[in-house]
Formats: C-alpha cells, structure tokens, sequence
C-alpha cells in the first residue's frame, strides 16, 4: 500500500503531535494492519509528563503499544493462518525485528503498523471476528494485570488483596474473578474507581475512611499463625522485656493478622506496601507489578519471621494472553468498565491529556473508526 498516513509523534514532554508519515512497506514475511482501536497506556502518559526515554518511547517517533487491527497486506510467505481481513491483536514484544527496544514504539496510535516476521499466537493473536472492538483493544494491559495475579500459580481459596484500583489493578482482580476465585479485594482511596472494582465482582476496601487492617480481618478473618504471644502467662519482668524487644524490632507479636495469601501491588505506594508487608502471615507472597521510581524499604525482620515470597512481575506469556482473549471474548467479567473515554485519532492529543487526569479516567482509548 503506498501513500502517507495519519501518525500521533511522541517529541517530548508535553510534546505529541499528529503528523503524516509514510505508510509501512511489508516484506514477504510481514503484515500491514490497519488500526481499529488503540489504548493510551501509563507508559505513555510516564512520557508526555516526565520524558520517554526511560519508558522506550524516543523524540519523532510513532508510539502506542495498546491495540487491535485488522489485516490489509501480507506477504507472500505469512502462513495461511493470518488472512487478510482478519482482526487481531498485536503482541507488541515481538511485533518488530529490532525487538523489545521497540515496543513501546510500536504505532499504536499510527492508522498503520506492520508487523514483521508475522506468527500467530506470536506476535499476532486473530481474534474473532464480531469481538467487541472496545474490549478488544485492552487485551494488552488486562494480560499485565492478569499475569501479575496469576504468576505465582494462586488457589481458587486464596484470600487475596489487589492494591490499587488503575488499569492494572482492576485487570490483576478481573483475571482472578475470571477464573472463579471468589476471595479478591481491591485497595484504593477513590470511591468512583472502586465502584469499578465492584462491578467486576470484587470486595472493596476505601483506606481514606477505612482502618486497613480493620477492615482486611473483618473480610478475610484472623490467620492462625504458628507461634502466638498471649501475655497472661508471662511473668511481669519478663514481658517487659518482651516489650521493649519488639518495640527495636518494630514488631507486634500480640496484633492480630489477616488472613491473606497474595498481595498484588498495582498501585505503586511505598507506605501502602509497607502496610500490607507487616501484616503478613507466614508464607504471604507478594507480586510487585508496580513501578517504583525510588528504592523499596520493608521491615526485614519479617523476612525472617514470617518467610514471605515475594516476586516482581513484567508483561506477560503467551498463556496469559490466550487466557485474557478467552476473558473478554467470552464476557467472563465486565472488564471494559475501565474504558472512561474515547477520541478520534485526530484528537489524539487531547486524548493523551485527558489520559493523564486520573481523577476522572481510567482508561482512554484511541477509536479509528469515529
């Protein structure tokens, strides 16, 4: 296809623009799609606030990674499981030659983007034809999220807490609830985003009016822990010296502790983490998913107390992806309700804007067809 098209240029901070570019040329192993739909991801808003470098995204390039197309090219030598007119989802990962640098730059918010070396279930998931094109374009993020809950292989019993009601909170408790687990909380201080986190079946927990670990024993119940300190059978001198002990080691071995299995950190708030580490039972894990732009300082004196497990989490598998596809696809919880705006393309930037109020937005999304 020859011609020039529509692209949204990152350039800087507080710096997007809409420009005309060439529109890709496809080699006999690449597709060309043209976009339906496209999501505004917190990494490109982590650019138009404070710089893309560190998030992938370079001045005069075509970005967005967020999106869902369908096939107008391909060569001669894609297999005959990608057809043109197909809707698919891009797997940005694995979508250029030049690799993971590009991800980020993928064209999301371009009316074309080729894929090289095109491979279903690859770098291109075909999607079915009459999906909810809406949906269809979170597929990406929700595979974050649900990655994040999922990785360290949770039971369908666990009690867990998801903290932060974003994009990637509510993905992380959507992909639990999708699966039929019943015991999922979402933390947040914002009443709209938790009403979100309840339509998709989740418990919530608003910790600007509400005492955390009040609340968190109040749902989930005491954890029975191994070793317990009950005062009534310790001589005075004794439990003094207990006392003043614990108070060095900031530890309160007579509070009470919830019964939780998994934390979910998606919110990205070092005081909230830290809150959620002390009161963990023996063998809690925690998934960080988050990005943390400073160190992360926990009490560690309860790595030796209480062994948690905890594990960092990044994008995502190919399960994972098959999973959220079978997810939305199927309806298996009202996920889109993290949808609070769509553009058109040509007001791309006022979308990105309107992106970074997270007072008022979840989730933008880029629709083509508007």
């Amino acid at each position: 296809m020859q011609g020039n098209m529509k692209c949204g240029i990152y350039y800087g901070i507080k710096d997007v623009r809409m420009e005309e570019r060439p529109i890709p040329q496809i080699g006999p192993t690449d597709i060309l799609i043209k976009n339906l739909r496209a999501g505004i991801c917190g990494s490109d808003t982590g650019a138009y606030l404070y710089g893309g470098a560190s998030t992938g995204i370079f001045s005069g390039q075509q970005f967005g990674h967020e999106m869902v197309g369908k096939v107008v090219e391909k060569g001669e030598e894609v297999a005959n499981d990608i057809q043109i007119g197909d809707i698919v989802m891009i797997e940005p990962l694995h979508a250029s030659r030049a690799g993971t640098i590009k991800a980020d730059m993928t064209g999301g918010f371009s009316e074309y983007v080729r894929v090289d070396d095109a491979k279903k279930n690859v770098n291109v998931y075909v999607l079915d034809k009459d999906i909810d094109l809406d949906s269809a374009a979170i597929i990406e993020p929700v595979s974050v999220g649900t990655q994040g809950a999922i990785c360290t292989n949770p039971k369908m019993d666990d009690k867990v807490v998801v903290l932060g009601a974003g994009t990637i909170g509510l993905s992380a408790a959507a992909g639990l609830i999708a699966r039929g687990m019943k015991n999922v909380v979402v933390v947040d201080q914002v009443d709209w985003r938790l009403d979100k986190a309840k339509e998709i079946g989740a418990m919530t927990i608003n910790t600007s009016v509400d005492n955390l670990t009040e609340k968190l024993l109040e749902i989930f119940g005491e954890a029975k822990q191994g070793t317990s300190l009950d005062p009534q059978y310790l001589e005075a001198e004794l439990m003094q010296q207990i006392i003043k002990l614990t108070k060095e080691l900031n530890l309160d071995l007579t509070a009470k502790t919830p019964d939780i299995d998994l934390v979910v950190d998606c919110a990205g708030a070092l005081p909230l983490l830290q809150q959620m580490f002390n009161l963990s039972k023996h063998g809690t894990k925690y998934v960080i998913v988050a990005v943390y732009h400073n160190e992360i300082v926990l009490n560690p004196n309860i790595f030796i107390m209480n062994e948690p497990l905890i594990v960092g989490s990044q994008a995502y598998s190919h399960e994972t992806i098959l999973e959220v596809i079978d997810h939305i696809t199927n309806k298996k919880t009202p996920i889109n309700t993290i949808i609070t705006k769509k553009f058109k393309h040509d007001e791309f930037p006022q979308a990105t804007e309107a992106a970074c109020n997270t007072k008022e937005n979840i989730k933008v999304i880029i629709d083509y067809e508007l």
